[in-house]
């Protein structure tokens, strides 16, 4: 769809704003680059993107920054474009430079499709699955249905971002609760967990914080009952008891304790 349709005249003003203070996203596009995910999103929800660039505080809410990540077809396109004093990102996947705001220049060889369609299909949540170049706007099929209802779809289960991505759209991202059919995409995702992604060639960076998601999506009512039994003996929550001068601790079974408290 042509950027011109699908963009309205004010996000597409901030776009070019923004390309003027960082020309280096622009020379990306030029050379075959897409912006994808959360900013193209944002831009196509017609939301303001200074909310989703910089970081946010209301009211008991602390709203992280996003950043700008920008995927290639090809490795050549990819390294043609980075610039040298670009940084490896945290997970090893992208090069990164802060230029006012965070952008993400993909060129792990494993993250580069051959077409842009492709390359949406490989992100974990479809809300995510809009790119955005000079002058096209690619979208999955059902994002305005989804998204519309405000609702999160999950669409693979294979990495081990997925539950703080989750976290992170439902907490930050206006997205209220997830479609039916993502359910069982993310019982997968936590069969995966509970065997720490040894499916995959992935490091124990990448696993960091996976212990702590899987309790953020339980307390939001996103793990299901039959979805505990795969944490049975994996994690332990040390639980203190007592008054003053006769406290004691103990460990239980953080899958086995949830399963006995609820019937959720």
């Amino acid at each position: 769809m042509p950027v011109e349709q699908a963009l309205s005249p004010r996000a597409r003003a901030e776009l070019c704003e923004l390309m003027g203070h960082v020309p280096i996203i622009s020379g990306a596009l030029d050379k075959g680059g897409w912006i994808c995910g959360g900013y193209a999103r944002q831009l196509l929800l017609d939301r303001p993107t200074n909310e989703y660039l910089h970081t946010t505080t209301t009211v008991g809410k602390h709203i992280p920054a996003g950043d700008i990540d920008i995927f290639f077809n090809s490795v050549e396109d990819a390294a043609a474009v980075i610039p040298r004093r670009a940084e490896a990102s945290h997970g090893g996947f992208a090069k990164e430079i802060n230029a006012i705001v965070r952008v993400q220049f993909v060129d792990d060889p494993g993250l580069i499709k051959p077409t842009i369609e492709q390359t949406l299909e490989s992100f974990d949540i479809v809300n995510c699955r809009v790119a955005i170049n000079h002058s096209y706007v690619v979208v999955s099929d059902d994002w305005q249905e989804i998204e519309s209802k405000r609702l999160l779809r999950v669409g693979r289960n294979d990495t081990p971002f997925l539950g703080g991505r989750i976290l992170k759209y439902l907490n930050y991202r206006g997205l209220e609760g997830l479609t039916e059919d993502s359910y069982e995409v993310l019982t997968g995702w936590f069969a995966h967990a509970a065997n720490d992604f040894k499916e995959g060639d992935w490091q124990r960076v990448h696993l960091t914080g996976i212990c702590g998601h899987v309790k953020a999506l339980r307390r939001m009512g996103l793990v299901r009952r039959e979805d505990l039994i795969f944490f049975i003996s994996k994690w332990k929550d040390v639980v203190n008891e007592g008054g003053y001068g006769s406290s004691f601790t103990y460990e239980i079974d953080w899958a086995l304790n949830e399963l006995g408290s609820s019937a959720a």
